[in-house]
This record gives structure tokens, C-alpha cells and sequence, in this order.
């Protein structure tokens, strides 16, 4: 049995080559990540074509998911790296100087009002203001850890406001168009509205990524069923959500995220210190593999890896330690979920049904938009999904989807009957199935004239 949830890693200075990509890929990896916050359009080209051309070479499905960076905050102006104390006294200014550094929205600091709280590096590092001066204010380090440049600046409690999608972004969402990413996540949505205009921005630009939400605000978490709604999938972002949200709601926020994209379909993903250890240690802690098992018994389509493979010691450990974990935790994983059906979704519901009587090997699904295959997904069955589509840029996007293990495309013009068509999927899957389950729909007149589903035996294929 193949890992069903899926599994994302994050290219970086560890794996950015050729030989670790192709490692990477037959390690189990299904989708990379691309981080926009560092990095030239150039270098992001080149790396964009290195993993398709490995992807190729190796005949695998492979996803690629351009991670903008949004309004990120960062600190800037620290010239080297600084450890604090509690209790240390720090200033932050609206320039960088000697005994002072900035961040990369400096206007912010205007805003801020005494006893703000303002976390660093995911919340390791937080304090609070202390004092406001006319140049700054004086931050008092309430918990000891240790600040660099880049690292991220989160205001959990202060009201501050930025939009979604900067300069940047836009040029970096048009660019992903035209490369052809499969999938854009845009970080720090705070409202259905984000969503709406980078799918515009990227649909002007000839795109036709799923865009994904990054949940890392807790603006996102209070207008989370409309977010969901507008995108094609999701990122529960746990590090700027823990900052912003505070940790101990993590978990919570976590599984109703999952819950909720579970029941419409949606693809979601678990990011952020899956395996934070395994950086610079070939073995995980027994905590992190819970929180991975954990995950996938929540619902999720996919887990990632940031730091791990992007700038870790053991890249690949890491990812055979999620292979692993999720093999283990889906022989016990609670198949054939039971959702409220909607109509559009009648018929992937009644072939997971089905699946549960008869015996199959897999099932087949024609999909023509993906939602067919997404609402297949969506009831969990434990037998290994198939899609068959007729859009080509639709294959590399099932890299994300939960359970499908293989796609293919074909063309509609070159077969006239429906065993025609099984003859034409089964030989680009390889196989020779017992039987399976095919959900079918309108390809041509000579063919069906609407949604079925076929249960399909050898014996009936070869009578």
C-alpha cells in the first residue's frame, strides 16, 4: 500500500540540484515547494524546470506549489545573529542603527501602544512593549531565544493591519502563471476577498493553479468557512497561527480546519515543524511522529516539510520518516467517511459505497474540472483512486489530492466505445485489475450520455 496522504517538501540550499530533487521524488516526495521569500524569478525558473524535467525522466506525478511570502514582517537591520534573555531590553526602531534594528514595515512601529506584545521567530522569542518613543520603542524580552535577520515578526494582540497581496506578490503570482505552477498558496489571507484577487491576477496572467489559503491569521480563522469556500485548498500554517492565535489553540484550530475542508472537499494541508528535530538529527522525537499520525487520523490530504528539506541535515530521513508514520497510521485510519452528500457529489459518493461491497482493485474516475475526483477523495475510500481526465494541466494538481495514486490524460477523438477508453486507461496504468470501479461521465455521443458508474471485470473485458 502507497502513503495516501500526500507529502510536500520545501526546496532549499540543501536539496536545490538535481540529484536531490530525483532523490527526493523516489523517497515518496509528491509535491515541492517553492518559497517566494527567497529567491530570483530566474533562480525559481530554473529550479521549475529541473523538477519537471526530473518528473519526466522518472514517468512520476509531480506537483509544484509556488509559496508566496505576502506581508510577511521581519526583522531587518541585525547584523548578526543576537541572543536574548528575559528581562533584556531591546529597542526597535523605525530605522536600523548601531544599537537598534528595524523590520521590513517599519510604518507599524507608529502604531504600536505600550504593553503590545510582539512575537519573533514563530513566538519563540516574544515581548512586550515597554516604552514609546518618537524614533522607536523599548521591547522588554519576555522569553529568552534568539533573533537574526529574517526571522518572522508576528502582533498577536496589536491592531494592525495589512493587506494580503503586496507588489511582489502580484509580479510573483504572474510569474507562477506563466511557468505553469500547479498550485499558488497565498500567505496571510484574512478574508474571502484575498482569495478572489489572486485568482483574478492569475487567471489574467493565463494561470490555472488552485490556489491555496495559508490559515495564519486569526482574522482567517473567524472568516475560515468563507475562505474555505473561494479556495480550491488549504494550509493550516501552524507557526504564524500559533504566534498570531497562541499555541495551545493550535491543535483545536488544526482539526477543525481539516474537519471542515474534509467536508467540501477540499484539499488541506498541515504545515509548519513537522519534523523541526530531524533539521539536524537523522531521527525524529516520538512527539513529532505522534503530531504527524495525528494529522493524518484528523483528515488531512497532505503534510510538509519546510526547514527540514530546505536547508536540514537529513532531508531524506525526513521524508522516510513521514512515509513511514502515515503507512503505519492508515492501517488503522477510519475509511469510507460519512459526509452529508450533496447532489453533485451523488455518484463519487455512491462508488465509495460500492467499493465497500464489491471487490475491487481500485477506482477510475473521469474527471474532467477535478471535482469529480476531489468528492471521491472526499469519502475516504481505503481501495487506491485513479483519475482520468482529458485537461492535461489536471494531472500534476492530483499530486495533492488524498489517495490518488496515479493519473492519466487522454484524448477523446481516439476511441469511439467506452471498453475502448478502459483499454486505453488500463494500458497507461499498467495494470491488469480482478476488477474495478469506473465513474464515468460525457465524453461523446458514442459513448455516454451522462454520469455512470461501471463495475468492470476481467472476465467481462475479455468476453
Amino acid at each position: 500500500m502507497k502513503p495516501k496522504v500526500k507529502i510536500v517538501a520545501t526546496v532549499g540550499p540543501s536539496t536545490n540540484n538535481p540529484e536531490s530533487i530525483a532523490s527526493l521524488i523516489e523517497h515518496g516526495v509528491d509535491v515541492f515547494r517553492l518559497n517566494f521569500s527567497y529567491g530570483t524569478h530566474s533562480e525559481h525558473k530554473e529550479t521549475i524546470g529541473m523538477i519537471r524535467s526530473i518528473a519526466r525522466e522518472k514517468k512520476r506525478i509531480v506537483g509544484i506549489l509556488q509559496d508566496i511570502c505576502g506581508p510577511k514582517i521581519r526583522i531587518r537591520g541585525m547584523e548578526e545573529p543576537v541572543e536574548v534573555n528575559k528581562g533584556d531590553h531591546l529597542f526597535l526602531a523605525k530605522e536600523a542603527g548601531k544599537d537598534a534594528f528595524t523590520i521590513s514595515f517599519p510604518g507599524i512601529v507608529e502604531d504600536l501602544k505600550e504593553n503590545d506584545e510582539i512575537f519573533f521567530a514563530d513566538g519563540t522569542v516574544q515581548t512586550r512593549v515597554l516604552q514609546k518613543r518618537d524614533d522607536g520603542v523599548v521591547l522588554e524580552v519576555l522569553t529568552p531565544g534568539r533573533l537574526m535577520e529574517g526571522k518572522g515578526v508576528n502582533f498577536p494582540k496589536a491592531d494592525i493591519t495589512l493587506h494580503a497581496l503586496t507588489d511582489k506578490d502580484r509580479e510573483d503570482i504572474r510569474f507562477g502563471a506563466s511557468e505553469g505552477v500547479d498550485f499558488v498558496a497565498i500567505s496571510f489571507v484574512s478574508s474571502e476577498k484575498d482569495v478572489i484577487e489572486a485568482r483574478k491576477i492569475q487567471r489574467e496572467a493565463g494561470g490555472t493553479a488552485w490556489i491555496i489559503s495559508k490559515i495564519e491569521r486569526t482574522a482567517a480563522v473567524e472568516n475560515i468557512d468563507t475562505i474555505i469556500d473561494e479556495s480550491d485548498g488549504i494550509m493550516v500554517a501552524r507557526g504564524d497561527l500559533g504566534a498570531e492565535a497562541g499555541l495551545s489553540r493550535v491543535p483545536v484550530l488544526q482539526k477543525n480546519i481539516i474537519k471542515k475542508c474534509n467536508k467540501k472537499g477540499k484539499p488541506v494541508i498541515t504545515a509548519t515543524q513537522m519534523l523541526t528535530s530531524m533539521v539536524n538529527s537523522p531521527y525524529p522525537t516520538r512527539a513529532e511522529v505522534s503530531d504527524i499520525a495525528n494529522a493524518v487520523f484528523d483528515g488531512t490530504d497532505a503534510v510538509m516539510l519546510s526547514d527540514e528539506t530546505a536547508a536540514g541535515h537529513y532531508p531524506y530521513e525526513a521524508v522516510d520518516t513521514l512515509v513511514a508514520t502515515i503507512l503505519q497510521t492508515q492501517e488503522f485510519y477510519p475509511y469510507y467517511k460519512s459526509f452529508e452528500t450533496r447532489p453533485g457529489e451523488a455518484f463519487p459518493h455512491a462508488a465509495a459505497s460500492l467499493a465497500q461491497i464489491v471487490s475491487c482493485d481500485f477506482i477510475a474516475a473521469l474527471t474532467l474540472s477535478g471535482y469529480t475526483m476531489l468528492h471521491l477523495s472526499k469519502y475516504r475510500p481505503k481501495e487506491s483512486l485513479f483519475a482520468i481526465t482529458t485537461d492535461p494541466s489536471l494531472i500534476n494538481k492530483t499530486a495533492l489530492v488524498w489517495g490518488v495514486e496515479g493519473a492519466v490524460t487522454i484524448d477523446h477523438a481516439s476511441f469511439h466505445t467506452e471498453q475502448e477508453m478502459v483499454e486505453t486507461l488500463l494500458a497507461h496504468h499498467g495494470a491488469d485489475p480482478d476488477a474495478f470501479l469506473l465513474v464515468t461521465g460525457y465524453l461523446g455521443e458514442q459513448i455516454s450520455m451522462g454520469k455512470s458508474i461501471r463495475y468492470i471485470r476481467r472476465e467481462d473485458r475479455n468476453s
